[in-house]
């Protein structure tokens, strides 16, 4: 696994009447598949610490659920050390999704580790909003879980904003929303449905990036694909960030494309 590198983004972020007075980080993780940068993650923490942020958020796939086996330790260990330090907020990926709905061949894993993780601060936000102010900026923090048929391959199926107000409720009016959705596919849909800020990773940068060009393939096996990687406008003053991830499965390849420590400045 090549070192990571840490992409920094500046937001300006208002909401009616709210201003942020006091600028503050946040730390955004994706796609760590239970990868390790040295001991007990030493050196991805102190970079997250170096950063200094106010609270750490998280995209999903931060483990892996291979077809044989799951491989949690990693994470377990970083959502641990992140938690004695950091507010964490977590949205399920592709990957905590196939283990929480495939029992038959997980058990109960996924239960184990919600539970775990749960247990050491994490706020996991399944469908759902959790809410928080950074000095008086109120913010929303949204988790969307997609269904498992929008990660596979093949055709990708539809989705509205209506579908995501059935999965999560309506946007918050008075705060920022920020929504964690593992897939940025449907970057349009979620500033469509309200996403001040959408954070996404799901396709490691596009395995291969060309110059020029970006992420040569999606997990989806399509050519190209269009949010893969850094920060995007999407409509409106409203954006879309797309970690390249921290770690790689299935097809473990990384070719002018390290992974990635995101750092989001508020301001």
């Amino acid at each position: 696994m090549p070192e990571f590198k840490v992409a920094r983004y500046r937001i300006k972020a208002e909401k009616g009447q709210h201003n942020i007075q006091q600028p503050f980080s946040a730390v955004f993780l994706s796609d760590l598949h239970n990868a390790s940068y040295g001991d007990h993650n030493c050196r991805l923490l102190a970079a997250i610490r170096s950063a200094d942020p106010s609270l750490v958020l998280i995209a999903g796939d931060m483990l892996t659920a291979a077809k044989d086996a799951v491989e949690m330790d990693a994470a377990l260990e970083l959502m641990d050390e992140l938690t004695r330090k950091y507010p964490v907020f977590y949205a399920n990926g592709n990957h905590e999704h196939r283990m929480k709905i495939n029992t038959e061949r997980y058990a109960d894993a996924y239960e184990r580790y919600a539970d775990k993780i749960r247990s050491f601060g994490v706020h996991l936000i399944e469908n759902g909003c959790e809410r928080v102010q950074i000095g008086r900026f109120p913010l929303a923090i949204w988790g969307l879980e997609l269904p498992g048929e929008y990660f596979y391959k093949g055709k990708m199926p539809q989705l509205t904003r209506m579908q995501i107000t059935d999965l999560i409720g309506e946007p918050d009016a008075s705060a920022y929303n920020i929504l964690l959705a593992h897939h940025p596919v449907y970057a349009k849909i979620y500033a469509a449905w309200g996403a001040d800020l959408a954070l996404s990773g799901h396709l490691h940068g596009g395995l291969v990036r060309v110059p020029y060009l970006g992420g040569l393939i999606s997990p989806q096996l399509r050519p190209f694909p269009r949010y893969d990687r850094g920060m995007y406008e999407i409509t409106d003053g409203k954006r879309l960030i797309v970690s390249g991830g921290l770690g790689s499965h299935t097809i473990p390849l990384r070719i002018n494309n390290p992974p990635q420590l995101v750092v989001i400045d508020f301001v």
